[in-house]
């Protein structure tokens, strides 16, 4: 599963929440998550971040429906921000960045054992670790201070970290060309 198909269930719970559907916006995420990876549930060969929203997102669904959590329809997308900043990082000090299983995907076999291949996803890994950081900090501002922080800079901290994910590799195969020849 391509590395778009594990941020939906996080862009699901971001467009349903808010007006007090956290209850319904978390329990989607969740059905989104076993959805999309019934069969490497099965297989028990679910990727770090797939399982850390499974996780997240089950908590924050029973919290949800068992006890007066209002609280989480105003803390929402700082708690979702944190949620994936904490799973990038925990794949980081497991030494297994989380972009590596994504990557096995598009990879060729004979790749997979090289340093490059490790050190560029672990620079990748790190970056989207910033931005999550980044952006678990400006949902907690924009919490207090709604009027110092637009949303515009939470999507292009997110635009930034695409537009790296695609760029790095290139740049990495160009300047190991050159280095060849």
């Amino acid at each position: 599963m391509g590395i778009f198909l594990s941020f939906l269930p996080w862009i699901a719970f971001w467009i349903l929440s808010g007006n007090g559907r956290y209850q319904i916006a978390s329990l989607v995420a969740v059905c989104v998550v076993i959805v999309l990876n019934i069969r490497d549930l099965g297989k028990g060969k679910v990727k770090i971040l797939d399982l850390g929203t499974l996780i997240f997102f089950i908590v924050l669904t029973i919290i949800s429906f068992t006890t007066e959590a209002i609280w989480i329809d105003h803390y929402s997308a700082p708690l979702s921000d944190s949620a994936m900043f904490l799973i990038v990082l925990i794949s980081l000090v497991m030494h297994k960045p989380f972009t590596l299983q994504y990557a096995y995907e598009r990879v060729d076999k004979q790749f997979w054992n090289t340093p490059g291949f490790y050190k560029t996803n672990l620079t990748i890994s790190v970056v989207w670790c910033i931005a999550f950081a980044v952006n678990a900090v400006l949902s907690f501002l924009y919490v207090k201070h709604p009027y110092l922080i637009d949303w515009i800079i939470h999507i292009l901290v997110l635009i930034a970290a695409i537009k790296f994910t695609a760029w790095y590799p290139e740049y990495v195969k160009a300047k190991a060309g050159k280095q060849q020849n």
